[in-house]
C-alpha cells in the first residue's frame, strides 16, 4: 500500500471538528513508548500536547503523520526552540510492524529541519528494563539499551550516534517517607542557615520569576548531556509566566521547590514536578538542578525531598513520581535511591549532524 506523509495542524480544541487526526497521533505515540518501555508512565495527555503545539511563541514544533490509505502507521514532530541557533529536537512513533513509515517519516522531519537551518537532530527512545542480549552503551561508558530493540534500529540506520543513555526511575507516593524525612534532615543540616526553602503550586510568585527563569536556562548546559551539543535555552520572566498559563489552561499542575541563597537572593537549586488534569495519574518530574557555584551542600536531596513531601500533600491521589537521570549522573542517582526510587526503564539520547 502507498505511503502517504502528510503535515499536520493544531485543532482549535480536543473536540473540534479536525481533531481527529491530532488524537490519533497522541494515542499512537502513547502506545508506541507503552509497547517499547513496558509501562504507562509515560503517556502524553492530549489537552497538553495541544498547547504545546498551539504554543509558537517560543517553539516552532511541525508535525507530521504517515498513512497507509486512511490509517495513520507513524506520527512525529520537529521541535525548533526559537532561542536556539543549530539543534532540533526530532521524535518519531511507529505503529507495530511499520519500521519503513517510520523511517520516512524521520527522513522528512530531517528535509524539513535543514530547511529551517538546523544542523543537529537530537532525538530520544524509551526501552525496557532487564532486557538481555547483545548491548549498546553510549561514549559515556554509563548505561546500556538493547541492541535489537526497533526504535534504536531505526535511529542507527538513519545516521544517528547514541550520544547518552537515561535511567527513569520511580517514587512510590504511597508508600513510607521514612528515608525521606531522614535525607532531609540531613540534608538541611549540612546546607545550614544560609539557604531557605520555597514551595509553590501553579503561578510562580512574582518575587522568585526572574530567578527561577535563569535557573530553567542553566538546565540547558548544567545537566550532564554525554557528548551532544548544548546551546542555552533563553529564559526570562516573561517566559516562565507564558508557561504558567498554558499549563493552567491545560489543566496542569506544577509544583515548584527552590531553595534560595538568603545572603545573594539567588536560586541555588530547584526541582519540578508536573501532572495533567487528571489527578489520579503518574506524576513527572521535570527539572532538577544544583547551580554549579552552590553544590556540595546536599541541595539537590533538598529539593527532592521537600518537593515529594509536599507534592504528596498536594496531589494525594497520584500514585508514583517518575523522573529521567543521566547514568553517568551518580550524585543524583544516589539522592534517588536513597529516597527509595527504583529503575522502571532507559531512555537512549541520539545525535546526528546534518551535512
Amino acid at each position: 500500500m502507498t505511503l502517504r506523509i502528510d503535515r499536520l495542524t493544531a485543532p482549535e480544541s480536543l473536540d473540534a471538528p479536525d481533531a481527529t487526526d491530532f488524537l490519533e497521533f497522541v494515542r499512537l505515540g502513547n502506545a508506541a513508548w507503552r509497547r517499547d518501555s513496558g509501562t504507562d508512565l509515560h503517556d502524553d495527555d492530549p489537552a497538553d500536547v495541544l498547547s504545546r503545539w498551539q504554543e509558537q511563541t517560543y517553539h516552532v514544533i511541525t508535525p507530521l503523520v504517515a498513512r497507509e490509505g486512511d490509517r495513520i502507521v507513524a506520527a512525529g514532530a520537529l521541535d525548533a526552540e526559537r532561542s536556539k541557533q543549530r539543534t532540533a529536537e526530532i521524535d518519531v512513533e511507529v505503529a507495530d510492524a511499520h519500521d519503513a513509515a517510520g523511517d520516512a517519516l524521520l527522513s522528512a522531519l530531517e528535509e524539513i529541519a535543514a530547511a529551517q537551518g538546523r544542523s543537529v537532530l537530537q532525538g530520544w527512545t524509551i526501552h525496557r528494563a532487564g532486557v538481555d542480549g547483545e548491548q549498546l552503551v553510549p561514549p559515556t561508558g554509563a548505561g546500556a539499551i538493547p541492541a535489537d530493540d526497533a526504535s534504536a534500529q531505526r535511529m542507527l540506520r538513519a545516521g544517528f550516534a547514541l550520544s547518552q543513555v537515561e535511567r527513569n526511575s520511580v517514587f512510590d507516593l504511597q508508600g513510607p517517607y521514612d528515608a525521606v524525612d531522614r535525607l532531609l534532615e540531613a540534608a538541611l543540616e549540612k546546607a545550614g542557615p544560609e539557604y531557605r526553602v520555597v514551595w509553590w503550586t501553579g503561578a510562580t510568585p512574582g518575587e522568585h520569576a526572574e530567578g527561577y527563569a535563569r535557573a530553567i536556562a542553566r538546565m540547558s548546559t548544567d545537566v550532564p548531556a554525554g557528548e551532544m551539543v548544548t546551546e542555552e535555552s533563553a529564559w526570562d520572566a516573561e517566559r516562565v509566566r507564558a508557561r504558567d498559563a498554558r499549563l493552567a489552561a491545560a489543566g496542569q499542575l506544577l509544583g515548584v521547590t527552590l531553595v534560595v541563597h538568603a545572603p545573594t537572593g539567588e536560586v541555588a537549586a530547584f526541582n519540578e514536578l508536573q501532572i495533567g488534569a487528571d489527578r489520579t495519574r503518574p506524576t513527572s518530574q521535570w527539572g532538577t538542578l544544583v547551580m554549579p557555584e552552590h553544590r556540595g551542600r546536599r541541595l539537590g536531596a533538598i529539593v527532592k525531598c521537600v518537593g515529594l513531601r509536599r507534592w504528596h500533600e498536594a496531589v494525594p491521589e497520584s500514585p508514583c513520581v517518575s523522573t529521567f537521570n543521566a547514568e553517568e549522573n551518580r550524585f543524583m542517582l544516589d539522592v534517588n535511591e536513597a529516597v527509595g526510587f527504583r529503575p522502571a526503564s532507559y531512555a537512549a539520547a541520539w545525535e546526528k549532524t546534518l551535512s
